[in-house]
């Protein structure tokens, strides 16, 4: 595969649509972020940090890990059956939820005392994962049916949401890190509402439950729950062990070089939103004519080997221009997150690598041994975690945060190689 053809590929042009809206939207809460941090202290930023944290980790029970399937099933069923899939998804997503509440009112002390997330905001946690659980079916139908324009407006304008009613909360009405939480409710419930309403006109729900169609999706969840937990459950190890051994401080100041590190992701994952379909039908074709389709498969890995060469030279320079931003932008308190930086960096370089060939597991649905690698690996991460902070500091969080990044990405990438055949050894031959 040549440069040109690479460049004029319908990857490359989805995958800019994708980076220039993704940019956009991560922009006005990125532009913003200084100025909300004259009104709230690190500490303040520390529990909005913990109430994403709890959030995150209940999507990966509520949605996250059945939406996984519904972009490997897309091309393999006609209309009325992802129509069927869709509307099954969501009420599983329904169901997952609501079990989730019953168990959060037998455990909400543990996590008051772990995350110093109050009860009634625990509760406000799971009504912003089920609203998001709708908006991210919808999201999803639109990157399977490459509508990348369609995905980014969306999304822009709920972060415009967010980004104003921050502003009227934190700002105008001075109401702290409760203020935030409440903003990205509003936003959040307001786009849930919309999306439900576009997959209704759209004719993605129907009343008919399909017990195949649940079984298939369990299927897939089951076993990746251990993988999808994993990230969020080193993540909250993380603020936890930063809370308890440091200080809410440390937690803030860290979040702040993740935020930054979220950035290089932003990039990274809005290639994915393209990639990942391009993959799947890449696939699809292999598989129908394997012997037939030997030079498209040497393409692909040349096409792998670029975007692994690009991801180092793009995290390389993100980091450099973090590290004169926040020196410019951020107030003296926040200068601690600059040590932070570069490990943050580094793992995420290694998060971009993860990206291009966790894709193979999925298409494969071989989650299990995936599921097993990652929450094996972030087990791992919580003891070097802890063993970090008592050697270093609270640095030591971010260093065994970078390599364990590294371990999973070998260890993904070497699960790709085995699981779906293709001429892997030339993966690193450099000659384009």
């Amino acid at each position: 595969m040549s440069i040109n053809r690479i460049l004029g590929s319908s990857l490359v042009r989805n995958s800019f649509v994708y980076v220039v809206c993704d940019g956009i939207n991560k922009a006005i809460p990125f532009l913003l972020l200084p100025f909300i941090t004259y009104y709230l202290t690190p500490g303040d930023y520390g529990v909005v940090t913990n109430f994403n944290v709890y959030v995150q980790i209940l999507s990966v029970f509520c949605f996250l890990c059945t939406a996984g399937a519904l972009p490997v099933m897309f091309n393999k069923l006609d209309k009325s059956e992802i129509r069927s899939y869709v509307s099954n998804m969501m009420l599983l997503n329904t169901v997952v939820t609501f079990v989730c509440l019953i168990i959060n009112m037998f455990i909400f002390r543990w996590i008051d005392r772990g995350l110093n997330i109050s009860p009634t905001f625990q509760m406000y946690a799971i009504v912003v994962v089920w609203f998001t659980g709708i908006t991210n079916i919808n999201m999803l139908l639109w990157r399977c049916e490459e509508r990348p324009v369609a995905f980014g407006v969306y999304q822009i304008s709920q972060s415009a949401v967010n980004a104003a009613t921050t502003v009227v909360f934190v700002i105008i009405l001075l109401l702290g890190w409760q203020g935030r939480v409440y903003s990205m409710m509003c936003s959040v419930i307001v786009f849930g509402i919309i999306s439900l309403y576009i997959l209704y006109r759209r004719g993605y729900l129907e009343a008919r439950i399909r017990k195949e169609f649940l079984v298939q999706t369990l299927s897939f969840a089951v076993p990746i729950i251990p993988h999808a937990l994993s990230f969020w459950f080193r993540g909250g190890v993380e603020k936890i062990l930063l809370t308890n051994m440091c200080d809410l401080s440390e937690n803030g100041l860290y979040s702040v070089a993740l935020t930054w590190g979220s950035v290089v992701m932003m990039f990274l994952t809005a290639f994915n939103n393209a990639y990942a379909p391009y993959l799947y039908k890449k696939l699809a074709a292999f598989d129908k004519a394997p012997n037939e389709t030997v030079h498209q498969q040497h393409s692909l890995i040349r096409l792998i080997r670029l975007c692994l060469l690009g991801t180092v030279v793009f995290v390389v320079l993100s980091y450099l221009v973090s590290i004169v931003m926040i020196r410019s932008i951020y107030p003296a308190d926040y200068l601690g997150s600059l040590s932070f930086l570069p490990w943050v960096m580094l793992a995420q370089m290694f998060q971009g690598g993860y990206l291009m060939f966790v894709c193979f597991s999925h298409y494969t649905f071989r989650t299990k041994p995936l599921g097993i690698i990652t929450f094996t690996w972030s087990l791992i991460a919580c003891v070097l975690a802890w063993a970090g902070i008592r050697l270093f500091g609270p640095v030591g969080v971010s260093m065994a945060s970078a390599f364990v990044s590294f371990a999973i990405f070998v260890s993904v990438t070497l699960l790709a190689v085995r699981v779906y055949p293709m001429p892997w050894r030339h993966l690193f031959s450099f000659k384009l």
